[in-house]
């Protein structure tokens, strides 16, 4: 798409948030909220020994790729920082992309800020980019995470049975789509 660019450059309003393009100053709070243990447990990797090289070599290839696009989630009564959203994997022949968020101020956690960047995120794929899909993968203990992608009208297509390792134990991961 020859205007993606012009759109990872989008400031885009949803009801309580806005999603704006992320900056290097962002990394500092990215780096603080991947190393927290209650925030990380949702995400696919352990950041313990993430460095800010490495974050800032991580945004400078999400600049650069056609295929990625980042915001950062801002809260609009107080203009705070509080989390990230992104479509990732974008395929713009099949119109496929896989969607990604972290709320890392968790005091903004099941206050609604999640779902507004979701359903905002998941609005502009369809009718900005012009995708037909839009997927994500989510474990079987984040309770919170499923009941907002399902209210915000994913719904469930596989189940990978014991692929993620936490806590000592195998969870399954749900696959979704929108």
């Amino acid at each position: 798409m020859q205007d993606f660019k012009n759109y990872k450059n989008k400031i885009i309003h949803g009801e309580k948030i806005i999603l704006r393009p992320l900056l290097a100053k962002d990394l500092v709070s990215c780096m603080t909220w991947l190393k927290d243990p209650e925030v990380n447990k949702y995400l696919n990797q352990n950041y313990d020994n993430l460095t800010i090289e490495q974050e800032l070599q991580w945004l400078n290839f999400i600049k650069k790729s056609d295929n990625d696009i980042v915001f950062a989630i801002i809260v609009k009564n107080n203009k705070k920082y509080i989390g990230n959203c992104a479509l990732h994997k974008i395929n713009w022949l099949e119109k496929t992309c896989e969607f990604g968020i972290v709320l890392g101020e968790k005091i903004y956690w099941n206050r609604g800020c999640g779902s507004d960047a979701t359903r905002t995120i998941t609005k502009f794929a369809v009718e900005d980019l012009l995708l037909s899909k839009v997927t994500l993968h989510v474990y079987e203990y984040n309770l919170r995470a499923k009941k907002v992608y399902e209210n915000c009208g994913f719904r469930f297509v596989k189940i990978l049975k014991n692929e993620h390792f936490y806590d000592n134990r195998y969870w399954d991961t749900y696959e979704m789509e929108y």
